[in-house]
């Protein structure tokens, strides 16, 4: 039998061992192949940027942060206010209606009218000056009748001319001076209104107060009309009385004669 030298021996041994070694370096490859791989993959997968703090927004307007922030109307409480129009419409149709002429008064207005246009003659209080004095003697002597008072101030002496007697004969009045109409000025209701302030206001006279007071309810019935103008040229006695009647106070005597 021949002899194997020892260094072939040796060779084969190496090369056995090394082939009984390649089976676990070759296991290990897929493992350590894959956790290469896996290295590269992670650190190429894109990072999750993180969430943006958000920038806190201007602070509200006042009155927006009221708006928004007060409290929702009811149901109930809306109900309530569509239906107040309604109501406010229909308490102030039951409300009372001022007269159709918007006069606070025959004596109240004509107050007015005798401070604006008579004062300045007559003076404040009716105690006379370059006309004539309001007092008790003086006015119901001279004009015993309203229709006659109210004629005069229509027409003024113009009506009359001047050295012709006017008012009651009684007195003796004559025209000296230039005493205006303002029938063309005054309304019928502002003429008849100072007319009455004077008797019933500066001359005490009750009856007048009475027929001022009549005048005013039978104006907001609409059962007298005084709108317009009693013309200075053609107007008379008899038309004023046929006007003072319709006011339906006292008798016609005490209106024709005082």
């Amino acid at each position: 039998m021949t002899e194997i030298p020892e260094h072939l021996l040796k060779r084969s041994r190496e090369a056995r061992g090394s082939t009984a070694d390649e089976p676990t370096e070759k296991a290990a490859d897929p493992a350590s192949t894959a956790g290469s791989a896996s290295v590269p993959a992670a650190a190429e997968a894109p990072s999750v940027p993180e969430p943006a703090e958000p920038t806190p927004s201007a602070p509200a307007a006042p009155y927006n942060a009221a708006a928004t922030g007060r409290k929702k109307i009811p149901w109930w409480a809306a109900s309530t206010l569509i239906l107040l129009p309604i109501w406010a419409i229909t308490y102030v149709g039951t409300l009372e209606r001022p007269p159709e002429s918007g006069s606070a008064g025959l004596l109240a207005d004509g107050a007015h009218v005798y401070e604006a246009s008579c004062a300045a003659c007559h003076g404040a209080g009716g105690e006379g000056g370059a006309g004539p004095a309001m007092t008790e003697d003086e006015m119901l002597a001279t004009f015993p009748t309203p229709a006659e008072h109210i004629v005069w101030v229509v027409s003024g002496s113009t009506g009359v001319g001047l050295g012709n007697p006017y008012g009651d004969e009684a007195t003796g009045r004559v025209v000296a001076g230039g005493m205006p109409g303002f029938g063309a000025a005054l309304t019928t209701e502002e003429l008849i209104g100072v007319v009455l302030y004077e008797r019933a206001h500066l001359s005490h006279s009750e009856f007048d107060e009475s027929l001022a007071e009549a005048m005013d309810e039978a104006i907001h019935s609409g059962d007298m009309d005084l709108e317009g103008h009693l013309d200075p040229e053609t107007v008379t006695v008899d038309e004023v009385l046929n006007l003072l009647r319709s006011a339906s106070f006292g008798t016609d005597d005490q209106l024709a004669t005082g």
